[in-house]
């Protein structure tokens, strides 16, 4: 009888071991999903910038792609039924680009910035919540290196940083950086 208690026990352990990398193996399978959609996101504006001649040929001092966090898209002229400006097809672009982005992410939010060594280059700094966000701040230092990209370093407030001055991730999301050159 004890033999088979023991037994018993033994087998709920491994049954519960089992249950808990199965549940750790579906969150990181949805963060791999979020990244790769990041990924994804970061080549649409990209190829949207560069269909944007007057803008690409002419840059103006403030590319008006470059927004902020929280900056929410702008609804400006429909491009797909009139001709626009240059300026016009960024403000369109980023409204579709932000929309799309929101439905294809929880809670989502980017920063798109120029690179202050470099203006033809951009940085999208693409944030999203997560459910492994609410267990990060008690992960070892190994362990969260694995909720940030791999350019990007923590600061002593645990902010993801980009390498360049005010741009960070913003607290409580997960953010994935890449850098573009339309």
């Amino acid at each position: 009888m004890i033999e088979a208690l023991v037994a018993l026990f033994v087998l709920t352990l491994g049954v519960l071991g089992m249950a808990g990398i199965q549940t750790r193996t579906l969150v990181e399978s949805r963060t791999s999903n979020a990244r790769a959609i990041a990924v994804q996101m970061s080549d649409d504006l990209l190829d949207r910038m560069q269909a944007n001649t007057p803008i690409r040929l002419n840059p103006p001092a403030v590319n008006p792609y470059v927004t902020g966090w929280g900056a929410a898209p702008t609804v400006g002229t429909d491009c797909f039924s009139v001709v626009c400006t240059g300026d016009e097809l960024a403000t369109f672009d980023l409204n579709q680009w932000k929309t799309t982005l929101g439905i294809l992410l929880p809670e989502v939010d980017a920063h798109i910035f120029q690179s202050p060594g470099d203006p033809t280059q951009f940085g999208v700094l693409i944030g999203w919540s997560a459910t492994q966000s609410k267990n990060e701040s008690g992960a070892s230092a190994a362990q969260a290196s694995l909720f940030t990209d791999a350019v990007s370093v923590r600061d002593a407030q645990g902010l993801v940083g980009t390498g360049v001055a005010a741009v960070t991730c913003q607290a409580g999301l997960l953010c994935h950086l890449v850098y573009i050159r339309p």
